[in-house]
């Protein structure tokens, strides 16, 4: 190893490493994209497992409030709100493999001790640690991906997430809901809900012990100084010895952390592109975690169906989610992710006020379903998949982890407005009222996003220019 290096050499090094990376298809990445991103399967089995548990832990604690109910489904996304920024920062710092370790460890035994509480506010507590875990796992693994494939590839795939989260939908219903409403004819059954944490420990440790093979990021080693380790992973992952690049893993004095870089994403350089990808992610969680994670509770509490029919609706428009959310993908290097997120969010609020008017005037089931499925499948064509993607490409690998976690702050801010006050919104505006609100809003965001948006296919990404300012 040559410890004769200057920094000069070491920024070049970090350059052409970044170059390498970002313009060299990568073999493996189904495996490893599926491994980062496993938080979103455990997210999304929480979400869909729940939405059918709340039932269930109202049985088991007839006495609790709407209130308190809507703190037991929202305090994952409690967690998963602070776990998002503060982890996101986490991993700038301590690095993306070690978060992705932490996070599994953590989120194992939370699950575990929530779906052993004696009362609902033991539940609660466990349940925002899992959820910290949750949304610091997602802003790592987010960054992960933006770092391990190159420019077509991490647009790709980084919109292929909503894909997990409906796929997570179906195999919770078709391996758990379905089998224990088989066994037991009731879904508002008082063990379901401890059942749904314990088998939510169990993936996690699935997840755990692939995850012990994956490698450090090869950007973050590289903006950190870590060029030696940089190439070894680089031959290791891509079989390759790359020439011109320092074999030392050197001292960069700048990429140090005081705490205040958790806040330094916020430039005035950078207004619209935090405003566009931060309400766009806004506007998904709140649309999704008010009504759409409460849609199964509505259909069954306002009797618009029975248990099965529930479960039959529910996999339908699960599964149109499913369709948009491979559709996505393919068309983000087609049309790009501005178009998608505008008329995405645009045809999701119509969607919403259609529904609204079949709740209203009690219209035929299959239209409830018909306009659920398209809501769904709007919900994940626009911003629910573009403004992840957008704000990755906003900022570079020294801020990345950061951006991405407050990007995810945001969803999940959402998230905790609309679980906490989800039942009493309901209770007090109806379900077709909110579904009207909810549906402006919607179209508004695709009306903003249009006057202010980018497309990340044309986005001038920063990575190299990142590695300038280290000078």
């Amino acid at each position: 190893m040559n410890n004769n290096v200057d920094e000069k050499d070491v920024l070049d090094g970090i350059k052409k490493i970044y170059n390498y990376v970002a313009n060299t298809k990568n073999i493996t990445s189904r495996y490893i994209i599926v491994l980062a991103l496993s938080a979103l399967f455990l997210d999304a089995y929480d979400f869909a497992a729940f939405s059918f548990g709340v039932s269930s832990f109202q049985a088991n604690y007839p006495y609790i409030s709407t209130f308190e109910l809507g703190a037991v489904a929202g305090s994952v996304n409690v967690g998963a709100l602070f776990g998002a920024f503060v982890g996101g920062w986490l991993t700038d710092k301590l690095g993306r493999r070690f978060m992705f370790i932490l996070n599994m460890v953590l989120f194992v035994f939370m699950a575990i001790l929530a779906g052993f509480s004696v009362n609902p506010y033991e539940a609660i507590f466990f349940r925002t640690l899992l959820g910290f875990a949750l949304g610091a796992d997602t802003a790592t693994g987010f960054t992960y991906i933006f770092e391990f494939l190159d420019s077509k590839q991490r647009l790709f795939w980084s919109n292929l997430w909503q894909l997990q989260w409906y796929l997570m939908y179906l195999g919770t219903i078709g391996f758990l809901i379905v089998p224990f409403f088989l066994y037991t004819h009731d879904l508002t059954n008082p063990y379901l809900w401890r059942i749904i944490m314990w088998v939510g420990a169990g993936i996690a440790v699935v997840i755990l012990i692939f995850r012990s093979k994956i490698p450090e990021s090869i950007l973050w080693n590289a903006y950190h100084g870590k060029l030696s380790d940089a190439l070894k992973a680089l031959k290791k992952l891509y079989g390759v010895e790359l020439k011109g690049v320092p074999d030392i893993n050197y001292n960069l004095s700048k990429t140090k952390t005081t705490g205040k870089e958790i806040f330094g994403i916020f430039k005035k350089s950078k207004i619209r592109e935090l405003v566009y990808a931060f309400n766009g992610n806004f506007e998904q969680g709140m649309i999704f975690y008010t009504f759409g994670f409460y849609l199964p509770y509505i259909l069954l509490s306002f009797h618009f169906a029975g248990s099965l029919a529930t479960i039959q609706a529910t996999t339908i428009y699960y599964a149109a989610g499913a369709v948009a959310g491979v559709l996505t993908a393919y068309l983000t290097n087609k049309l790009g992710t501005k178009i998608q997120y505008v008329v995405g969010a645009v045809l999701e609020g119509i969607s919403l006020i259609l529904l609204g008017v079949t709740l209203q005037f009690h219209l035929a089931f299959s239209l409830l379903i018909a306009f659920a499925g398209s809501f769904f499948f709007f919900h994940v064509i626009g911003p629910a998949s573009q403004g992840m993607t957008s704000i990755n490409t906003f900022f570079g690998a020294n801020e990345r982890g950061t951006a991405a976690g407050w990007g995810y702050f945001f969803v999940k801010a959402a998230a905790v407005i609309g679980l906490f006050m989800g039942p009493t919104l309901i209770a007090v505006l109806g379900d077709l009222n909110l579904s009207y609100v909810l549906g402006g809003y919607a179209i508004a965001t695709g009306i903003l996003g249009a006057f202010i948006g980018f497309d990340t296919r044309t986005y001038k990404e920063t990575d190299v220019e990142a590695a300038e300012t280290l000078k």
